[in-house]
């Protein structure tokens, strides 16, 4: 199968796993015809651009790139899976802080600041959270481990993984599975949600 029929195959069930999840979506080329066009549109997520990838190799910081300069003001998200794995989902760090509907002041703004992610995963014992910083990183693999390490222990917490190019931006990945959830309100859980500081 060829690269552009994949892109179309991965496409479509993306836009299937959107509307698995209530979400009405479509494909974007399909309807406009203009190669600007987001990969899968969904009108129930408006504020969101997604940039769809099933590939088995994915340079997933240029993936990001490429959602960011499509995006038009939107959020922009990449979808991503290789065969027989599940869906992911990549995002800025600041898109998922956002997710967690925090307040940001006070303490919890100095862990933001302080560059590394582990200082916020700290502070979310519902998640199971790993950091990595390097060139390379296989996120299907890290994924898998992260959460691996997380059965390992007994846990039952969300596997999320921040990682970036040295010198880069932060970027998040979860399961869409763990996506949807935040989108439905059922992440982060109550009565484990970050407790709000105040200077």
């Amino acid at each position: 199968m060829n690269s552009r029929e994949k892109g179309k195959r991965g496409e479509r069930q993306w836009r299937d796993e959107l509307r698995a999840n209530g979400y009405a979506a479509r494909r974007g080329q399909q309807f406009s015809g203009s190669p600007d066009s987001p990969d899968v549109i969904c009108d129930g997520l408006p504020w969101a651009h997604f940039e769809v990838k099933l590939v088995e190799r994915l340079d997933l910081y240029a993936a990001m790139d490429q959602a960011r300069r499509d995006s038009a003001g939107k959020a922009p998200l990449v979808a991503h899976r290789r065969n027989f794995w599940p869906w992911l989902v990549t995002m800025d760090a600041e898109r998922f802080y956002r997710l967690l509907k925090q307040d940001l002041t006070g303490q919890w703004a100095e862990r933001m600041a302080s560059g590394s992610p582990a200082a916020v995963f700290a502070g979310l014992p519902w998640a199971f959270g790993q950091v990595h910083e390097g060139r390379r990183l296989n996120i299907h693999e890290a994924m898998w481990e992260c959460g691996w390490r997380n059965a390992e222990r007994g846990a039952q917490r969300v596997p999320v993984v921040a990682h970036r190019r040295p010198g880069g931006r932060w970027l998040i990945t979860m399961t869409a599975n763990s996506f949807f959830d935040f989108l439905r309100g059922v992440l982060p859980p109550e009565g484990k949600k970050q407790t709000k500081q105040t200077k």
